[in-house]
């Protein structure tokens, strides 16, 4: 045991002062560092419909004929991608010539709005809520490894 100089008090052992020191930090440090958003469930490709949120943006992208290779003569086309706030993972679907390769920590989707939808464009630089179906980037106007082709729009977060 220590005890101050000319003093008849108790003090903690040195040890114990030093682990108390190192829990103080190690709880401190635990509550500020910022948590990493654990990645959604496993989603399935199509035929099943996914829900995903995240901000809406537009890009430009080379599209036909030769998708960047020519950009001369390559047309400029708007491409819509939702930017997800947690990364997403898909399972492979075995019976699918195109969806048979699973997906992991994908930060985004290349979104396609079918006529029905209407317009989307007021959506543009917001966070939203999209229900729809995914399929592997495989065509010259898949700019994104995963593609969802939307069937709703819920822009405020509300159960569909």
């Amino acid at each position: 045991m220590c005890f101050l100089a000319n003093s008849k008090e108790r003090l903690w052992p040195r040890h114990s002062v030093i682990a108390l020191i190192v829990i103080g930090v190690l709880l401190f440090s635990s509550e500020t560092t910022p948590q990493q958003k654990q990645p959604q469930e496993w989603l399935s490709y199509y035929p099943s419909v996914s829900r995903l949120d995240g901000k809406l943006v537009k890009i430009t992208k080379y599209g036909k004929p030769s998708y960047g290779e020519n950009p001369e003569s390559d047309e400029k086309v708007e491409v819509c991608f939702l930017i997800l706030e947690t990364p997403l993972r898909v399972k492979a679907r075995s019976t699918s010539s195109v969806n048979n390769e699973s997906l992991t920590n994908a930060s985004f989707v290349q979104l396609i709005f079918p006529p029905e939808i209407g317009d989307y464009s007021k959506y543009v630089d917001k966070h939203i809520v999209v229900a729809g179906t995914l399929a592997r980037g495989y065509k010259g106007e898949h700019f994104g490894e995963v593609v969802m082709t939307v069937k709703a729009i819920n822009p405020t977060g509300k159960p569909m």
